[in-house]
Order: C-alpha cells, then structure tokens, then sequence
C-alpha cells in the first residue's frame, strides 16, 4: 500500500505541478477581482435594482451589478 502512495506522489510531482508552473492562467482566475473591475459588488442576495451575473468566490455570493 505504501508503494502505491509513493508512485501516486510521483505521479503527481510529475505531470500536474510542472503543469501549474506553465500555464498559471488556469484555475487562477479570482472572480471577486473580475466582478469589481465590470463595477459589481459581491452580495448574498440581490436588490430588484440589481442584475445578478455570476458567482463570486464562494457559491452563496453573487455579483450584482447595478441596471442601468
């Protein structure tokens, strides 16, 4: 059992960290950063005023931008 854990280690030192080191684009991308910068906030729950289009960083909170 214990060699299975050491070949699941290296499988994992070799394909998914150089991976990580190579495109940090993926699985990088903060979503409460990208809901501030289109003018959002992110709220629990939306006014009527406000239109909700996605979720930020934790699935409960949404990003509420403001109808125009």
């Amino acid at each position: 059992m214990k060699i299975h854990l050491f070949f699941f280690i290296l499988l994992f030192w070799v394909t998914i960290l150089p991976a990580r080191k190579r495109y940090p684009e993926y699985g990088s991308l903060d979503l409460r950063r990208e809901c501030i910068r289109s003018n959002g906030q992110c709220k629990n729950q939306c006014l009527n005023t406000e239109v909700r289009i996605a979720f930020c960083i934790r699935p409960g909170t949404h990003c509420c931008i403001q109808n125009s």
